[in-house]
């Protein structure tokens, strides 16, 4: 069984990193605060769909997905010397479909209901 992902369906932790990043707006925060934002919102989306992460296993968890985020992170600024430079130059096309795609993951968000 081939399974087939459409082109809208990105990997949500794609999506929260596109918003941070053409969304940047503090030049004080390093690389590292950066990427752990992203990751605890990551988390935090997780939390939302009723996935869990054991306690145990939430630093090594962390620590993988920071360095995917990393990863992308090189690879989507590559040429720029900061995470602004890129912001800047990046077209306002692609930063109004990365809110569209944000906003779309945000609204597919279970809410909490009481139990």
């Amino acid at each position: 069984m081939t399974m087939t992902v459409q082109q809208d369906q990105l990997d949500p932790l794609f999506v929260i990193f596109e918003q941070h990043l053409y969304n940047f707006q503090d030049s004080d925060t390093d690389r590292k605060t950066f990427i752990g934002n992203i990751v605890l919102e990551y988390f935090s989306y997780l939390r939302k769909k009723n996935i869990v992460i054991p306690k145990s296993l939430e630093g090594l968890v962390f620590e993988e997905l920071a360095g995917q985020v990393g990863t992308m992170l090189v690879k989507k600024i590559y040429g720029c010397l900061t995470i602004e430079d890129y912001r800047k130059a990046v077209p306002e096309p692609l930063k109004k479909k990365a809110r569209g795609r944000y906003a779309r993951l945000s609204k597919n968000r279970p809410s909490r209901q009481a139990a």
